[in-house]
């Protein structure tokens, strides 16, 4: 479980609200924000983020498509909160 690897195309699955999600796009939250301090020096990895296009009951305009943090998404993961399934590669 501590080597998930997120992937477009993976879906995510939370079976306390039965919502399914498709992991859409992975992007750097802070790679477009004019940073006045040197808060990241240019040897550190980004902070990503997973862009998630959600369906069944609960979703709507308003919360279709809804970001979580990579690293928030892979604890959530880790603790059985949602569960990754891994797109085949063909």
């Amino acid at each position: 479980m501590d080597n998930v690897k997120l992937e477009p195309g993976g879906v995510i699955i939370d079976h306390k609200t039965g919502e399914v999600g498709l992991l859409m796009r992975r992007y750097d939250i802070i790679e477009h924000i004019p940073l006045t301090l040197d808060l990241i020096s240019d040897n550190e990895e980004g902070l990503y983020a997973w862009e998630i296009l959600w369906s069944g009951t609960n979703a709507d305009k308003n919360n279709r498509y809804f970001p979580y943090t990579e690293t928030g998404l892979l604890n959530m993961i880790r603790v059985g909160t949602f569960e990754y399934v891994a797109c085949e590669k063909k």
